[in-house]
């Protein structure tokens, strides 16, 4: 599946559940959903090019400080382009 189609489904999945009659179902179809949405959030994710990966950046042998283009994070969200 490519992202538009994963979108689609995401959308579909949370109206289902906003629209569900108990909390077995509602469950049920928010896991799903929160299952696509990892798939997406995979797709989009590129490593920092200042700490590859990292999170940090280190300064010296006994000091490290958070990188800020990623935010200690570690990686960087691309845009995803419009088509």
């Amino acid at each position: 599946m490519n992202t538009k189609e994963l979108k689609f489904k995401y959308k579909k999945l949370l109206n289902k559940a906003a629209k569900a009659n108990g909390r077995k179902e509602t469950v049920f179809l928010l896991n799903r959903a929160a299952k696509i949405k990892s798939k997406l959030y995979s797709n989009v994710r590129v490593n920092c090019s200042k700490c590859n990966g990292a999170g940090f950046l280190r300064i010296s042998l006994d000091e490290t400080k958070t990188c800020l283009s990623c935010y200690g994070r570690g990686f960087l969200i691309k845009e995803i382009q419009q088509f």
